[in-house]
């Protein structure tokens, strides 16, 4: 009888409600839509606080363990689960992970790496807040070098993110592999209600995100949105009769409010992928998006892009926009909507397990 070989996934983002967990929950929905051999077992290890629904092969289990912290997590009990489990490949989904045990072990490790936001200034990501973002902003700052020059292969989500990584890291690029984040199947539903006069920003707190700078000049602008509304998801805040507040709410109940919206701006001065693009995409938005990062290699010319520094290059978009809001033509739409479709859970599965295979081989 021929033993198995045992993967080991990290899925402690899953208790999260941020890209990373949208990244792992849909690698696990993917993997159970793929071919697996049968001579693999996958296990992902999650903290005993998650609330999952997955359906899943017998091939692949989620395994509900003790959870500390994250760095006790990645540095000392997920290299014990995986050892303990047999497991002969571990891949390290958020960022960081160690690699002192998994080496001691005899383990395998493949990192992912969703961007290197960690290592940059101050003044395009913001300072932390707390005693715990600042340990966890040093724990990433100290461990990145030695996890990413210890693992096997990265995965990246982007083209641009790949490039900032050498950049950053220093690693040599054929060690990178991309593996794009994906769009939701609730998504490529059928829409939910008729679009209003409404602008949506699906956004956060941080530097990067721009959202001070982005609201005062739609403030600016009020004479020309007129009787527009402006919807934000990801922050609170004051409403009024211009902006209304949503808050941080989980990715699946967004649809309601891009179906709601005619217009979607996305300001970032840093994104590594943004999922809010290809959501905004898939549910026929008029797309203005920041020139940075890598929104421009997302977005291609399924929208307008701008500087989002410039007040006045996003007027010019946004009266761009109103005049053409009758909105988007169908073919344009429906070319947008493909397009974000083939951003699928599969795809995502099958090029992660594809390099899995490779390395165990």
């Amino acid at each position: 009888m021929i033993k198995k070989k045992i993967i080991i996934i990290d899925g402690s983002s899953l208790i999260q409600k941020r890209g990373t967990s949208a990244y792992v929950h849909s690698l696990i929905s993917g993997l159970s839509k793929i071919n697996i051999s049968s001579k693999i077992s996958i296990i992902v290890f999650v903290p005993f606080n998650c609330k999952l629904s997955f359906s899943l092969k017998n091939n692949i289990k989620i395994i509900k363990k003790p959870f500390v912290n994250k760095i006790i997590w990645d540095l000392i009990l997920l290299p014990l689960y995986c050892w303990f489990a047999g497991g002969s490949l571990l891949h390290y989904t958020e960022n960081t992970g160690g690699s002192l045990l998994p080496r001691l072990m005899g383990i395998k490790v493949l990192l992912t790496i969703h961007d290197v936001s960690f290592l940059k200034p101050f003044r395009l990501v913001s300072n932390p807040s707390s005693l715990k973002q600042w340990i966890g902003l040093f724990y990433r700052k100290l461990f990145i070098n030695n996890i990413a020059k210890n693992s096997t292969i990265i995965f990246t989500v982007s083209k641009f993110a790949k490039k900032d990584i050498v950049k950053e890291l220093r690693l040599p690029s054929k060690k990178i592999r991309v593996t794009n984040n994906c769009l939701s199947q609730k998504f490529l539903l059928p829409r939910t209600c008729l679009q209003e006069k409404k602008i949506l920003l699906v956004t956060g707190s941080s530097n990067q995100k721009n959202f001070n700078f982005t609201l005062q000049c739609l403030k600016n602008i009020k004479n020309i949105l007129k009787d527009w509304k402006i919807i934000v998801v990801g922050i609170r805040g004051k409403n009024s009769k211009f902006i209304r507040y949503i808050g941080e709410i989980d990715r699946d109940d967004l649809i309601k409010y891009y179906d709601q919206a005619s217009i979607m701006i996305m300001p970032s001065l840093y994104e590594s992928f943004s999922i809010p693009l290809i959501e905004g995409l898939s549910r026929g938005l008029f797309i203005i998006s920041s020139n940075k990062g890598a929104a421009p290699e997302i977005i291609k010319n399924f929208g307008l892009l701008y500087n989002p520094t410039s007040c006045e290059e996003l007027k010019k978009n946004l009266i761009h926009a109103l005049n053409k809001n009758k909105f988007l033509k169908k073919s344009n739409k429906h070319k947008a909507k493909i397009y974000a479709s083939l951003y699928t859970d599969k795809k995502l599965a099958k090029v992660t397990y594809n390099n899995y295979n490779s390395i165990i081989d």
